[in-house]
């Protein structure tokens, strides 16, 4: 059986080097209590109909979230993956075609400090 499609995100941003010094997390996001930590927490977020044979289209969220103190790079983080993803939307056959939708929302602030953006993706996919 192959992963789910968040986990095997997961694996194409690890591969991508796109997590590089942020903890991967899946589904919920579990604080380490270290401010100078960053993460990127991968999950299911809905799609189309899944049948067998037939392709379907998969959400995945994907929290980025930074360090206290450290918005600029978890800016340009963010702005690193929406570029990766943009010039290698077909690079992985374990996903299919990914892009970006919604664009970059609005970052937003924990209570710690730390700024979050929210990205969702939709992957298409089909054996």
């Amino acid at each position: 059986m192959n992963p789910p499609m968040h986990t095997r995100v997961r694996n194409h941003f690890v591969d991508a080097g796109l997590t590089a010094g942020f903890t991967t997390q899946l589904l919920v996001w579990n604080d380490s209590g270290k401010l100078t930590d960053s993460f990127m927490v991968f999950r299911p977020n809905g799609g189309s109909p899944i049948r067998d044979e037939l392709g379907a289209e998969y959400y995945v969220m994907v929290d980025v979230i930074g360090a206290k103190g450290a918005n600029g790079a978890v800016d340009e983080r963010v702005q690193q993956i929406i570029s990766s993803i943009q010039s290698n939307s077909i690079s992985d056959s374990c996903i299919g075609y990914i892009e970006n939708f919604g664009g970059i929302p609005a970052p937003v602030l924990t209570t710690e400090g730390r700024l979050v953006y929210r990205l969702q993706f939709a992957i298409k996919y089909g054996e």
